[in-house]
């Protein structure tokens, strides 16, 4: 079970120590509220036909001023994934560990942090 309360490194979130908000065998919630809005962390674990599947998931949502109707509030939305799927048998975790630090490299498209922004916004912005 990782650590109550979940650390993480995000300079958007002025306090990063996330607490967990509940816990089953194979899945754990954490969740932060900061002004307006609300960080929530899901790490869950699934088993089936030879696979695992382990799934990172951070949703934030803020309530915001609405663009078009300027007297009220919507909630805006937002969440990213890290879906990690590997065989039960094959693959030890130590060797998992090693493909997922790559390939999580890989999928940032560079290691220099102005480029891995700059992909970022050109896939965010619909490129591909």
């Amino acid at each position: 079970m990782l650590a109550d309360p979940l650390a993480i490194d995000a300079s958007f979130i002025t306090a990063a120590d996330i607490p967990r908000i509940s816990s089953e065998p194979n899945k754990s919630v954490y969740r932060l509220t900061v002004s307006n809005k609300t960080y929530t962390v899901t790490v869950a674990h699934s088993y089936a036909k030879g696979r695992r599947r382990t799934l990172v998931r951070l949703d934030v949502k803020a309530v915001v001023a609405d663009p078009y109707v300027t007297s009220t509030n919507v909630e805006d939305t937002t969440s990213v994934y890290l879906t990690i799927d590997r065989s039960e048998r094959l693959v030890s975790d130590s060797d998992v560990t090693s493909y997922v630090k790559e390939l999580v490299g890989v999928l940032a498209l560079a290691t220099a942090a102005n480029t891995v922004t700059t992909r970022t916004a050109q896939i965010v912005g619909g490129e591909s």
